[in-house]
């Protein structure tokens, strides 16, 4: 996705993140934020003298839950975007089996992008395309690259169906319209993801979440760690709308927080107090076509974590936090399959 907001604009619609602070060194600042990635990870991290060997990955599972076809032309688009995938991630951050922009979102009113039953407004934004562009061809390709690309042909007198992607993309859709009938019931699946770290330099010490997806309320993550003692960990993300999530759950004490998303879903920020430490903490994330930015401070640490990535596929990360009255640097190596 094209960057379209300067890091100055992006902070200030930014807030902030949350987290305990022995989590500065690790790859997420909840648990639930595994369902973000588009794709499975494996890597090793070095801070402190400890070694760490983390990999993540996702499982398909078929949920209860079937959608039914009344519009075979909806069908055919979640069927092209997502293959009704609850949580689909593209690496465009495009969310949810619509496969919906930021800018989508807001034009419909989708408070929460995975939810699968949005085939009204999605339909109702079509209908105002085709209303204003001249017919649904031009409409569904307006969904793909944009109202005003596919105007902006039309305004040049060229044929949006012409250009190849357009016409790849719509011709995708009608060939799923012509299988899918009305009436018929289609199975939603989702991911399941398991993320587990294990430290290769104290015996028998690791770390281990799965992330159950549900799209109603949000995502529960339930996690087991014997660092230092073996314990459960538990967090509910509460999906409020398609910039703001709240957390809760509990990890030696309970937790509460909350996340907020940059106007293109990249840039995120997310506050949690931890009662049990009675600690405070913020992190600002900023991203960029390659390098990404953590920032953030406790009353007891401070954190920089800059990451630079190669192709999507690979990530260098050098996180560096100041603790007890000392700087921790460290480094990290993910690569993504």
């Amino acid at each position: 996705m094209n960057q379209k907001y300067p890091f100055l604009k992006r902070f200030l619609v930014l807030a902030f993140f949350i987290f305990n602070a022995v989590c500065f060194g690790s790859r997420y600042l909840f648990p639930n934020e595994i369902l973000y990635q588009n794709k499975s990870s494996v890597g090793v991290a070095y801070r402190d003298h400890s070694f760490d060997f983390f990999i993540n990955t996702k499982f398909s599972v078929d949920l209860p839950f079937k959608y039914t076809v009344e519009d075979p032309i909806i069908a055919g688009l979640i069927k092209t975007e997502s293959s009704f995938y609850i949580h689909a991630i593209s690496e465009s951050n495009a969310l949810g089996p619509f496969q919906m922009k930021p800018f989508i979102a807001l034009e419909i009113g989708a408070f929460n992008p995975f939810n699968p039953y949005h085939g009204d407004k999605v339909s109702g934004l079509l209908d105002r395309y085709q209303l204003s562009l001249g017919n649904l061809d031009n409409a569904l390709g307006a969904y793909h690259i944009g109202f005003y690309g596919v105007k902006k042909m039309i305004d040049s007198g060229k044929n949006p169906t012409d250009d190849q992607k357009v016409y790849d993309y719509v011709q995708k859709i009608r060939s799923f319209q012509r299988l899918l009938k009305e009436g018929e019931k289609i199975t939603f699946k989702d991911y399941i993801w398991l993320d587990c770290s294990l430290n290769l330099s104290e015996v028998n010490r690791f770390s281990s979440n799965v992330v159950i997806p549900e799209f109603f309320i949000g995502s529960l993550a339930l996690g087991v760690t014997n660092s230092p003692d073996i314990r459960l960990t538990l967090f509910q993300e509460l999906t409020l709308s398609s910039f703001f999530n709240l957390y809760f759950g509990y990890d030696q004490g309970w937790v509460v927080g909350m996340g907020l998303y940059s106007n293109d879903w990249f840039d995120k920020v997310t506050i949690r107090y931890d009662f049990s430490k009675d600690d405070l903490i913020w992190v600002l994330r900023s991203s960029f076509d390659f390098f990404s930015l953590d920032m953030g401070f406790s009353k007891s640490s401070v954190l920089v974590r800059p990451a630079f990535s190669i192709k999507n596929r690979f990530t260098l990360q050098i996180p560096i936090s100041y603790e007890n009255h000392e700087w921790v640097p460290g480094i990290s190596i993910r690569i993504v399959f």
